[in-house]
């Protein structure tokens, strides 16, 4: 078994519960098309990389079966815990108990994530008692690593505000953990966030984010055809 696990957060692609905050760009349902091509990119892309990948659902594992379906290297669990915090924590106990020795937390909502920032996070846990954080554009984290349990990272924190990374950063430097800092991304979460995506897909080549691409032409967002 794998050393290291990539633990993947993700929600059911359910029209009103995903991407909300598109709602001045996007349908409900045109929110969910969106965020459902997001997973299976997302799913795609962390596969290839080496390590175990374990999806925490918010809801029902039955729920993502279609996105994990023929794919031996996910694993599905169930996300429990009244906030964020605790649940993130709950994952990573879950996942240290299971026998591995470098875990890394991340979403799905940033489609163009170059994949090397995520072998990075693996590789800066090299050092003995070490904290990998990937800082996010709106104050937040994209991914945070271990190779040791840190609780004081998760105990009462708040998020979805400016700080986030910022107070992480901070009670992980007062527990004692050999910090690395990955280069700063963006998650879609707002209209700005979209174009960015939008410009950057224009950009790319088609192999990046080949299923986030065809539900923007389908939403009529990307009309372009993309470099090769």
């Amino acid at each position: 078994m794998s050393k290291q696990a990539l633990i993947v957060f993700a929600k059911p692609p359910v029209p009103g519960k995903v991407k909300t905050r598109l709602s001045e760009r996007l349908s409900p349902e045109g929110a969910a098309t969106l965020y459902k091509a997001f997973l299976y990119d997302a799913l795609s892309q962390y596969t290839s990389l080496g390590v175990a990948v374990r999806l925490y659902v918010a809801g029902p594992e039955a729920s993502v079966a279609p996105f994990v379906e023929q794919n031996e290297k996910v694993t599905v669990h169930t996300q429990s815990g009244p906030s964020l915090g605790k649940r993130m924590a709950r994952a990573f106990v879950d996942t240290f108990a299971s026998g591995f020795e470098r875990c890394v937390i991340i979403g799905t909502d940033h489609p163009t994530l170059p994949s090397s920032f995520i072998q990075k996070g693996f590789d800066c846990l090299d050092v003995r008692r070490s904290l990998v954080l990937g800082p996010s554009s709106d104050g937040g984290y994209y991914c945070l690593g271990m190779n040791d349990y840190f609780p004081e990272v998760f105990h009462e924190m708040s998020y979805s505000h400016g700080e986030v990374f910022n107070q992480t950063l901070s009670r992980a430097e007062r527990a004692g953990a050999a910090i690395s800092v990955l280069p700063p991304w963006y998650d879609v979460d707002e209209s700005a966030d979209l174009d960015q995506l939008l410009h950057d897909l224009e950009e790319m080549p088609a192999t990046v984010a080949p299923e986030t691409r065809q539900a923007l032409h389908t939403l009529g967002l990307l009309e372009s055809t993309p470099h090769v």
